[in-house]
């Protein structure tokens, strides 16, 4: 039976309907082809391996003393992350006698900021005292050591240098808090230090008198003397200690009236506000 025939417009939309779809099932099937052809032929290459490289322990120790803060900062962190681990590497540069000054710094420095972790190097770092390209550095690393470092810095206070003996001195007073130490054994070395020869030892040993303001009456009676020094400096830091001693800086009274009146006006100045203090309580 066939069908009947169709006129002319009806033809051609006929013809236009098959096309169209023939047109669409020819895009569907190159697409499907394109689907094929790249997860097939052409998959996606593996990723990049990623290489941790290992972290250098001993990479601090030319970064800690150098000019540059980020260094510092990341090879600070280091040290701390490190702790005893960062010892064999610090003992290892104390005993290289071809050591630069700059490692030997950091060394000290990473001695300073391990702490009592660090207290099996003090005999080493003491060794650093009389060097004066290292006497700052390792008299604060002393500093923070620990009860260890009481001793050689003890004994450092007899060193011919000024210098050792005055960052000596200083450190075992900071050393006090930090320890800490008895009053009783710190006070007396400050207390001789104000008859030290150098004005620096002296300038010191009455700042921290008055830091620490212990001590009593021998206390007091050594800032009075040091309120006559030759040396402008410990005048001044004398009287402003003084003012830290509250009533047991009583007796001092006299001698901050007359000080009031020092030719240098800066003494003049802190021993009446000292003279302030004392008179309000």
């Amino acid at each position: 039976m066939s069908l009947p025939a169709l006129g002319g417009r009806a033809s051609r939309r006929y013809n236009d309907s098959v096309l169209r779809v023939a047109a669409i099932v020819a895009l569907i099937a190159c697409g499907a082809g394109l689907v094929w052809y790249y997860t097939a032929g052409h998959a996606a290459p593996a990723p990049d391996v990623v290489v941790v490289q290992p972290v250098d322990e001993n990479g601090w120790i030319d970064q800690l003393y150098t000019a540059n803060p980020a260094e510092v900062e990341a090879a600070t962190r280091q040290v701390h992350e490190l702790g005893p681990r960062a010892l064999p590497l610090i003992h290892q540069t104390f005993q290289d006698s071809g050591a630069s000054t700059p490692r030997v710094k950091a060394a000290l420095k990473a001695c300073a900021i391990l702490g009592p972790i660090a207290a099996a190097a003090i005999p080493e770092v003491a060794e650093q005292l009389p060097d004066p390209t290292l006497t700052a550095e390792a008299a604060v690393a002393l500093s923070f050591m620990g009860r260890g470092a009481f001793g050689p810095l003890r004994d450092a206070l007899t060193s011919d240098d000024p210098v050792v003996r005055r960052e000596a001195l200083r450190s075992i007073g900071k050393l006090k808090e930090r320890a800490p130490l008895d009053a009783r054994v710190v006070v007396p070395l400050l207390i001789r230090g104000v008859s030290d020869s150098d004005p620096g030892v002296r300038t010191v040993a009455v700042t921290y008198l008055g830091i620490i303001h212990e001590g009593g009456t021998d206390a007091v009676n050594a800032l009075v003397t040091a309120l006559k020094d030759p040396e402008v400096d410990v005048r001044r830091s004398a009287a402003s200690a003084l003012g830290s001693f509250a009533e047991d800086a009583a007796p001092a009274i006299p001698a901050l009236k007359k000080a009031a009146g020092d030719s240098d006006p800066e003494v003049a100045r802190e021993a009446g506000v000292t003279l302030v203090k004392l008179q309000a309580k």
